[in-house]
């Protein structure tokens, strides 16, 4: 998760918990942010056709 104002952002998990849980404790450290982006990387592969 990244906060859109400040641009900090949470820990890198693969479970959804962690990034909650930095979210709401980033809102009660920091009032006035109230929009969150969920960054997700999923790995990709391609092969080329000889």
């Amino acid at each position: 998760m990244q906060c859109a104002v400040d641009e900090e952002t949470s820990p890198v998990s693969e479970d959804w918990a962690a990034p909650q849980d930095w979210v709401l404790k980033h809102c009660g450290k920091h009032p006035s942010p109230h929009t969150y982006r969920e960054i997700i990387t999923r790995p990709w592969r391609a092969w080329r056709r000889t």
